[in-house]
């Protein structure tokens, strides 16, 4: 796996965690609820579903907000 960088962000208390990689790099499933990647040579976004342990990728054009207290929405 060459993950570009994992970095940590702090959101109502929680940690949340913002991946860089290229679209062909294998993806961490060992994130957060809500984690967030971005591939660098797409320019595609992703939030990581924990119940899936899959990364669901981002409509292009949507807006994305994350409330500690309700998850992710659209």
């Amino acid at each position: 796996m060459t993950v570009i960088s994992v970095n940590r962000r702090v959101l109502g208390g929680e940690v949340y965690n913002d991946v860089r990689c290229l679209s062909t790099d294998i993806k961490p499933v060992d994130v957060k609820n809500g984690s967030t990647l971005v591939e660098i040579d797409t320019g595609k976004g992703y939030l990581f579903d924990a119940d899936s342990k899959a990364w669901k990728q981002i409509p292009q054009g949507s807006s994305v907000v994350i409330n500690p207290a309700s998850g992710v929405s659209f």
